[in-house]
């Protein structure tokens, strides 16, 4: 008989923790639950406690730990911790195979650099915010490390599986995938109406407020760029991004004898989640609703409006602005979001409130982890504090790199 594999979740309330234990629950005799870390969603952090019996859980606060602990049954044995530490402690202590990455921002950072310091099997990575402000870190502690790093999002897998059984020496080019979010048709001259409602309407996916906002502006692609970037070890010249609408093409891989590869599928994340969780076999899923290409019919692929998604401009251009340019953008941007989702900002300033943290940090660099966390708490701090200018036409940063936009 196969032991179970040991499975810890960080992020387990969010759309890719609860799917990652739908996948599990659909295959308990090869899957043990041994810690659950999140943020503050208590009551659905409850459930799964009762459900899957961690030995280890971690919330965002020391408060919302103590009510989670009167909230449980006297009986239930779980020891509970708190904050970016209490998510490492989870992972240290329950000393599991299968590390699923996947809390927002950078508070999964420390835990998820201590599963791949304590050599677990695999590390599933759904949160591509870590990559994006610390995968330069996290690539040097997987050459010392016996971890295998499987990417779950759904374009990274995709170019996972297409370079399976193939050399990156073969490769030619890769090229990414993206909706075009809710507004790919809408006239630019309308954004400044764009309600926090339109923007959380996903044509395709079903996702969590912050990723759906990313989509809608289309800086979910630009971080998936630079993710690419740290995960594949690519020019980027090398990489290319293709609006296709029906999400049905997840990414594709070009190879020097023009040959595409492309990994296809519904827009179900439980796919590339089950993929991580079993690597390197694959997992039978049931899905209510079967695949079936010759009901799509159609499939259509455009190039991404630069000018209509500044975000996505901005994100390609990101080391044009330092070396610290990923972890300001990221940063800045986590901080908009936000803002916009509490209608504190508009949707259209977005972009220029991360052009104008590019800009300020333009010639901060760092070069250590910890400066990377101190940067990255600091532009968030900036973001609060420093009042978003109006809109503008155009930069000094645009105005030198227009012609060395890429294609």
């Amino acid at each position: 008989m196969i032991a179970k594999r040991k499975v810890s979740v960080l992020g387990s309330t969010g759309s890719i923790g609860t799917n990652t234990l739908n996948v599990i629950r659909q295959h308990p005799e090869s899957f043990d639950v041994v810690s659950l870390s999140a943020g503050s969603s208590l009551e659905v952090l409850k459930k799964q406690i009762l459900e899957f019996s961690p030995r280890y859980v971690s919330v965002s606060t020391e408060a919302l730990a103590a009510d989670l602990k009167a909230q449980l049954p006297t009986d239930v044995k779980v020891d509970i911790f708190w904050g970016p530490a209490g998510h490492r402690q989870c992972v240290e202590l329950s000393h599991p195979h299968i590390v699923m990455s996947a809390m927002m921002g950078s508070f999964g950072l420390e835990a998820t650099l201590a599963a791949v310091i304590q050599n677990v099997a695999v590390l599933g990575v759904a949160n591509k915010e870590i990559l994006v402000m610390a995968g330069s870190f996290i690539r040097e502690a997987l050459e010392q490390s016996k971890t295998t790093l499987v990417p779950v999002d759904s374009e990274h897998s995709a170019i996972f599986q297409a370079l399976m059984g193939n050399q990156m020496s073969a490769v030619k080019s890769l090229i990414l995938t993206g909706s075009g979010g809710p507004f790919r048709t809408r006239p630019r001259n309308t954004f400044a109406n764009i309600t926090r409602e339109e923007a959380l309407k996903h044509p395709n996916w079903v996702m969590g407020s912050k990723i759906t906002i990313d989509s809608a502006t289309m800086m979910n692609k630009g971080l998936e760029f630079i993710e690419a970037l740290r995960l594949f070890h690519i020019h980027r010249d090398q990489l290319k991004v293709v609006i296709h609408p029906e999400s049905i093409v997840h990414s594709l891989v070009e190879y020097v004898d023009g040959s595409l590869m492309a990994q296809l599928g519904a827009s179900d994340m439980r796919m590339p989640i089950s993929l991580a969780l079993n690597y390197p076999e694959r997992l039978p899923l049931h899905y209510e609703k079967p695949f079936d290409l010759v009901k799509i019919g159609k499939l259509h692929f455009e190039e991404p409006d630069l000018e209509k998604f500044k975000c996505l401009k901005l994100a390609m251009n990101f080391d044009r602005y330092g070396s610290q340019g990923a972890v300001v953008l990221n940063a800045a941007n986590e901080m908009a979001v936000d803002l916009f989702l509490k209608d504190k900002i508009r949707f259209i300033e977005i972009p220029d409130l991360v052009e104008e943290a590019l800009e300020t940090f333009e010639d901060r660099h760092v070069y250590s982890l910890s400066e990377v966390i101190d940067l990255d708490l600091e532009v968030k701090e900036w973001t609060l504090q420093r009042p978003l200018k109006a809109p503008r036409t155009s930069s000094r940063r645009e105005a030198q790199a227009r012609e060395m936009m890429p294609v």
